[in-house]
Order: C-alpha cells, then structure tokens, then sequence
C-alpha cells in the first residue's frame, strides 16, 4: 500500500445541487454526504475523549523544497479589505465598481500598481486556475463580477485567455452558478469531476452516467494516482458516496488539472461560516482540490484544510487568495440559508490564506455575536489556523496578522 505522495481532500461538499439544497430540505444524502454535518462534525469534536488522530502523509509534503512562491506567499500575514457600499443590492452587482475594488485591494496588497503586481505573481506563459466556490448558485456562490475582474487583470497582463481555467470540484455546480463558456468565453471552464444527482439521490438505477463498463467511476482519470493526501481513515463502501468521491479508499487525490496543468492558482472563496468555523480560503482549496473526501470531516475536522495546503502541488501555487464578501452569510453554512445573508460589500485580499481566514474567522464570530446566534468559541475552530502556523505555512496570531483596510 502506497504511504508516500500526495493526497488531498475535497470541498466542503457540493452541497448546492439546484434546489436540493434548499437547506435542510433535501434527503439524508444532501444533508449528510453533500454537507459533511458541520453540526456533527463539532459534536465529534467535543466528545471528552475523541478518538486517536488518524496518520497521514503530511510529513512527507513538507520535505519537499519550498519556492518564493511557496505559502505563506510573498507577504505572510497581511490582509486587505476594501469595502464599497455601491458593490451589491437587490438589484443585483456593478461590475465597475467591483472592478475598482479589485483594483485597490490588489495595490494596497502589494504596494504597486495594478499592472505591476501581475508581474510579481504571474509571467506571461503561466496556466492560471481561478478556484470559485459555486455552492448555493445565485444566492451565495462567488460572484461572476468578481471573477471578471480577475480575467481581465490576467489578460491585460498577457495571459492568453485559453491559459486560464476557472475551476472547481463539481462540473455541474460550475454551470450552475453561472461560469460557462457563455460568460467567460475563450476561458477554459473545468470541473475535477462529474456525479450523477439522480443516482445519488436515489431517482434513478441507471449507473451508466457516472460508471463505466467495468464498473469504475468515470472521473478517475481525471484525478492523479501520484500525487495524494493519505489519511488513515476507511470510506463508506456504498454507491452513493462511490458516485460522489470517485474513490473510497485511503486516499484523496488530486485532480490531474492541479498536477499536470495549472502553474498558478488564484483562490477565490465566498465569505461564510461552517458551523462555528469559516468556510472559505483554506477550506476552498483543502475540500475542493481532492477526491473522496466526506470520511475525513469528524476524524480530521478542519486539519485537512491545513494539511492538504501544505503539498506542494498548492503550497507552491496559490499566489493570490481573494474573499469574495459581496454578499455574505453568518449562519447556515457552508449550504446557502437566505435569511442569515447580508450585502457586506468588501473584498479580501491575502497571499496568506491562513491569516485571511483567520480575519474573516473573527469578523465572523463577531457578526454572529451581532445577530444573536449561539456562537461557541472553542480554540478547536480555529485551531487549525493555528497549526498551519506551526508548519510555517502561515501566520494565524492576530497580533501578528496586518489588516489593512484599503
């Protein structure tokens, strides 16, 4: 059995399935699989003896050599916010005014001009990932404005349109939440993997969608069987998981697009809580980049989002993490709940998503607090942020964190 290579974990879940997720409405598949139980997962956490910690193969990431651009990225522990009331309403979002924002909080990042930065994280030739979070499509998921301001930094900077790929775990969800070839032509729009909803939500006994003739998901190839997070913990055995994971063994995969195309990788999440946690910067990445990946929600707990940033295949090209608060939500997460959104109108900007979510983890907290919902501060919540800072993967102690508001 292989112990060495890189393994990763997935996303949150794609818990957005259209309606399925009309929170907590759909069938126990939804609610347990796609959502991963955050609520669960905490009362796991708080047992008075949890189980032992399942090994993995995060000591063999970190001896890989580390590059300039390796995390915490060229400026560890320094976050930007840039708030513009005129972003977003009801009405909908103004791409100019997001446009500027993007551009204020990139030079206040970096302290040069808009067309300057690009030359400090990107060259000409690269193949840059856009990582969106399409979950909760319209309501909660990364705004496309957002994301048109990226593209079109990227372009000026002379990336070829057909470099850039905006990307995420679930092809379906892509498409759901508006990036498609439509809307961002000449841009390359790619999901890691496909799922049969029907199958999953026990609507059909037709396989043939996502299983091939020897019985083996279809998505396999799209992941690389050399480069995996290990994590000594067993996956359920049966079909729906099968169709959702790609995989149920030990290992989590990385997609083939991460290892063998993109050189660079612009994370773009959506301002949202976990339960008591965050679900944004490292849990985009550390739940998104991998398969088979719902078995290690209680085990791990948020330790993955650590623990799968620190190979390298992510460590090394993640050069720009980019929160999108344009509209963001306080409870309910990381599945879209309406009524616990709000227009915050700000953009975060960080090379350290370590220290960006540790930020947002505590505005968070606060909003919570602000609208009365029961909030549990726990270090276990944050903990995570904190051994990442162990790792030296980035800087999780507020006074050490510089939050600028651009």
């Amino acid at each position: 059995m292989k112990k060495n290579g890189y393994r990763s974990i997935e996303l949150e879940s794609k818990l957005q399935r259209r309606d399925f997720l009309k929170i907590g409405g759909g069938s126990l598949l939804g609610a347990g699989l796609l959502l991963g139980r955050p609520p669960l997962w905490g009362q796991e956490a708080a047992k008075a003896e949890p189980p032992a910690r399942p090994s993995t193969n995060v000591d063999d990431a970190l001896k890989a050599p580390r590059t300039k651009y390796s995390l915490p990225g060229l400026y560890p522990g320094r976050v930007v916010s840039v708030h513009d009331g005129r972003a977003m309403d009801e009405k909908g979002t103004d791409g100019k005014v997001v446009s500027a924002m993007f551009a204020r909080g990139v030079e206040a990042l970096t302290g040069r001009s808009l067309a300057k930065s690009f030359n400090l994280f990107f060259a000409k030739d690269d193949v840059v990932g856009i990582k969106v979070n399409p979950v909760g499509a319209g309501l909660i998921s990364t705004r496309l404005e957002v994301v048109d301001a990226i593209v079109a930094w990227l372009r000026r900077g002379g990336v070829p349109a057909g470099n850039i790929v905006i990307w995420d775990r679930f092809d379906y969800m892509l498409a759901d939440a508006g990036f498609t070839p439509a809307r961002f032509p000449g841009v390359a729009i790619e999901g890691l993997q496909t799922m049969d909803e029907a199958a999953a939500e026990g609507k059909s006994q037709d396989d043939s969608r996502w299983l091939d003739k020897d019985g083996r998901h279809v998505s396999e190839k799209n992941f690389d069987l050399g480069c995996y997070y290990f994590a000594d913990v067993d996956a359920p055995q049966d079909k729906p998981y099968l169709n959702q994971h790609v995989f149920n063994g030990k290992y989590s995969y990385f997609g083939k697009l991460l290892t063998k195309k993109l050189t660079k990788i612009v994370n773009v999440p959506v301002f949202k809580n976990t339960g008591n946690g965050v679900s944004m910067a490292t849990k985009n990445l550390g739940y998104g980049a991998v398969c088979n990946t719902n078995r290690l929600h209680r085990p791990l707990f948020f330790d993955v989002c650590t623990e799968v940033l620190a190979f390298p295949v992510l460590r090394d090209k993640l050069v720009l993490n980019v929160t999108d608060g344009l509209r963001a939500q306080y409870d309910g997460g990381p599945g879209p709940l309406a009524q616990a959104t709000w227009f915050l109108n700000t953009l975060y900007f960080a090379t350290d998503p370590f220290a960006l979510d540790m930020t947002c983890h505590n505005l968070i907290v606060g909003k919570r607090k602000e609208m009365q919902v029961q909030v549990n501060e726990h270090p276990k919540y944050s903990e995570y942020l904190r051994y990442a800072e162990r790792l030296g993967l980035g800087v999780a102690d507020p006074a050490k964190i510089a939050f600028v508001q651009a």
